[in-house]
C-alpha cells in the first residue's frame, strides 16, 4: 500500500474534528490557528480531503501528514532545525497585524 492510501485509511487522531459541517468548520479553525504560528517560519498548512494535512515550506517542498501529532516533527524536518514552541520570536499583537500596545506610565512629580 502506498503512503497516501495509508493516510486516507488511517484511524482518527484525538485532535481531529468529527465528521459533518460543524467538524469541517472546526478543522478549518484548527488549520487557521496553526498557520498563524507556522507563518513565523514561512510554513503553511492546508487541508487534504478532510483526512490529512499538507505542510508546505518556503521553498515549495511539501509533505503529507496524518494529524496534528505529526505536524511539529514534520515542520522541524522541513526546516532542518529544532523548533521550540515556547520560545517563539513573536508578540501576540504582531502576530495579529496590530501595532504593539504602549504602556501608559504616569511620571512621578
Amino acid at each position: 500500500m502506498c503512503g497516501m492510501c495509508g493516510l486516507l485509511q488511517a484511524s482518527g487522531h484525538w485532535s481531529q474534528a468529527p465528521a459533518g459541517l460543524a467538524g469541517r468548520r472546526q478543522r478549518l479553525i484548527q488549520i487557521a490557528r496553526a498557520n498563524r504560528l507556522l507563518a513565523l517560519w514561512r510554513l503553511r498548512l492546508s487541508d487534504f480531503h478532510g483526512q490529512s494535512y499538507v505542510l508546505a515550506g518556503p521553498t515549495g517542498a511539501s509533505v503529507l501528514i496524518a494529524d496534528f501529532g505529526a505536524l511539529w516533527p514534520a515542520a522541524e524536518q522541513m526546516l532542518g532545525r529544532a523548533l521550540d514552541p515556547l520560545a517563539m520570536p513573536w508578540q501576540p499583537a504582531q502576530a495579529q497585524g496590530q501595532a504593539p500596545a504602549q504602556e501608559h506610565r504616569e511620571q512621578a512629580p
